[in-house]
């Protein structure tokens, strides 16, 4: 089974999470993007070297941004320092898993184990540090996730799904009616985490249901079920 997930809320009503607000450093963003373009430049050139099958994992297509996001299975180069948030106001302990400006979650070492677990030496992890207001670095540590992974798990003939662009077979979407998805068991039992690239163009991420229950026997914060989507998603 799988899950879709978002920030956890602190409060519904009020619109607040257990993630504590940043800001931006401009230089930081600066050093993501170029590092970020360069990845993208190396990922169009592999595809135009093979045989440029636009139904492949492979295709360079990275949505509005021209930079891969962190979430969506590309690996990215190890920067040489940790990228810097600033929070917005002093925060004391955080929750295990915060939102950035950098396109993917911050972890905790516990959550990077769990990961580890399930499915070992496949996602990276790169250095992260949040500045307090006074620009002095929280004491928790934290990570930046880069899932590396691009799947196919979502079972096209047994959900509620039409191709977005036909004939291309490239991304699907919801068919209207009622949302039903269903994966394909032998494709998440393994998996921690990954890309569902083919759905919603390419802008997905799911867990697996051994990821979301050490979360919860853990009692894991900062992510929760994403109220948008059913629950669960089954599997066969």
């Amino acid at each position: 089974m799988a899950w879709f997930f978002t920030t956890e809320y602190k409060n519904r009503e009020t619109g607040t999470y257990w993630t504590p607000e940043v800001e931006r450093i401009a230089s930081e963003q600066e050093r993501f993007c170029v590092i970020g373009t360069q990845l993208a430049q190396d990922i169009e050139a592999r595809y135009m070297a093979g045989p440029r099958d636009r139904n492949s994992p492979g295709y360079p297509w990275f949505g509005p941004s021209d930079v891969p996001r962190m979430l969506d299975g590309w690996p990215w180069q190890i920067p040489d320092r940790p990228f810097v948030d600033q929070l917005k106001e002093r925060q004391g302990d955080l929750v295990d898993i915060v939102s950035t400006s950098f396109t993917t979650y911050a972890i905790s070492q516990r959550v990077i184990d769990m990961i580890e677990a399930i499915e070992p030496n496949v996602h990276q992890y790169l250095p992260y540090q949040m500045l307090q207001p006074d620009s002095s670095v929280h004491p928790d540590k934290r990570w930046l996730l880069n899932v590396c992974t691009r799947a196919e798990a979502v079972d096209v003939e047994q959900s509620n799904v039409q191709w977005a662009k036909p004939p291309s077979d490239r991304w699907f979407i919801d068919a209207p009616g009622e949302r039903s998805l269903v994966v394909k068991a032998k494709e998440v039992r393994s998996r921690a985490i990954w890309s569902e690239w083919r759905y919603n163009g390419a802008q997905t991420t799911l867990i697996s249901d051994a990821l979301w229950n050490a979360f919860q026997s853990s009692s894991v914060r900062g992510w929760q079920p994403h109220f948008a989507y059913s629950r669960h998603i089954e599997e066969v």
